[in-house]
């Protein structure tokens, strides 16, 4: 088994595009400063709850929730990595067992994290260029993923929604919106710009 122990902060970070947000803004014919309220309202914790109707409305189509490329991405950190053998019970509850020795990584974000627990073995996740499902229950502060054969450096940056699962598509197995899933994710997820 390798593992971490961070002397800092784990990394949990709502990270949005500032390239992407400015072309959503173009093609509504809006300018930064006139979107600026629930722009600053998704980088405030809490900020959603500042927002009503059509508000709502515009920060969708600003951040570009219902696109394929939507303007936000959730990261976390994967902090362990260890070789099990078959038939080996992940999580809790054992919802999940391993058919063949694998790798599983555990990735330091969870449903208290605002990840949905319906994304149970449904989550997929990408670490550098290559994906990865999610095996097991989520847990409060942590979810495991299925590496395989592979074994990803500890540290490395899991994307859980971005390009290999898209924000819609965690929607539609969760059954939460889009807007819903943002609005669940908690001040210890640090909210930060990317280009």
């Amino acid at each position: 088994m390798t593992s971490r122990v961070h002397s800092g902060r784990l990394r949990r970070e709502l990270r949005f595009s500032k390239s992407a947000v400015k072309g959503n803004l173009s093609a509504l014919g809006l300018s930064t400063e006139e979107a600026r309220p629930v722009i600053d309202a998704v980088m405030t914790n809490d900020g959603l709850l500042g927002l009503y109707g059509t508000e709502l409305l515009l920060l969708e189509e600003v951040l570009g929730l219902a696109t394929e490329t939507p303007a936000v991405r959730l990261v976390g950190e994967l902090v362990s990595v260890k070789q099990v053998p078959a038939g080996t019970g992940i999580s809790y509850g054992h919802l999940a067992k391993t058919s063949e020795s694998t790798n599983l990584g555990l990735v330091a974000l969870g449903f208290s994290d605002g990840i949905p627990r319906a994304a149970t073995n449904e989550l997929v996740v990408k670490i550098q260029s290559k994906t990865y499902k999610n095996v097991g229950r989520i847990a409060m502060d942590q979810l495991i993923i299925d590496l395989g054969s592979d074994a990803p450096s500890i540290g490395s940056e899991v994307e859980l929604f971005g390009s290999a699962q898209t924000l819609a598509q965690l929607a539609e197995v969760t059954g939460f919106s889009p807007l819903e899933i943002i609005g669940r994710i908690p001040a210890r997820v640090a909210r930060t710009w990317s280009e």
